[in-house]
């Protein structure tokens, strides 16, 4: 009986940069996706909902960019394979997601891990909510978190939702 490969993954952490406390989350994605699948996986765990251009740099060096925003004269996320990256060293990025907003996350990698299940993307962790889509950039994030700790006294306690509404919900796998 021949016995196959486990696969591999890529364990991948993503923080929303100039945020206090960090709002972070952590995943597995398949050791053959691209800088797109990365976009991806990036915009479902923080539950973006990829209305807006993506670009991804490293060292100060723009690597690729939305498969849409040929302007920028970079290769298409979809064209950059997240291992080649990998195996170049680069185990920390930049991913700016809305140029309007401007959400700049950090994106570490921690290295390779197999596991004897196969999927393309598991969420492992988190913390806090990422901003709603639109919402005006890190004062807009603010008021955002202000107004879900502190409602007003109007909307019954019960709709606000409070502190709790800024955790991680369960963790997900995408077949």
């Amino acid at each position: 009986m021949l016995k196959r490969a486990m696969p591999s993954y890529f364990d991948v952490e993503v923080v929303l940069a100039e945020v206090e406390p960090k709002v972070w989350r952590r995943f597995l994605i398949q050791r053959t996706a691209t800088l797109a699948d990365l976009h991806r996986a990036i915009q479902e765990a923080c539950g973006w909902l990829d209305y807006h251009l993506h670009l991804f740099s490293a060292d100060g060096e723009d690597l690729a960019c939305s498969p849409e925003g040929d302007e920028m004269d970079l290769p298409g996320s979809d064209e950059v394979a997240l291992s080649a990256c990998f195996d170049d060293g680069i185990n920390t990025f930049d991913y700016l997601y809305d140029f309007g907003d401007h959400w700049m996350h950090v994106v570490q990698i921690h290295g390779l891990v197999e596991r004897e299940d196969r999927f393309k993307r598991r969420l492992l962790g988190g913390a806090r909510a990422f901003p709603p889509e639109d919402s005006g950039g890190l004062p807009g994030y603010q008021r955002c978190v202000d107004f879900r700790q502190r409602p007003p006294l109007w909307l019954p306690p019960a709709a606000a939702g409070g502190p709790a509404f800024l955790d991680c919900g369960v963790p997900r796998a995408t077949p």
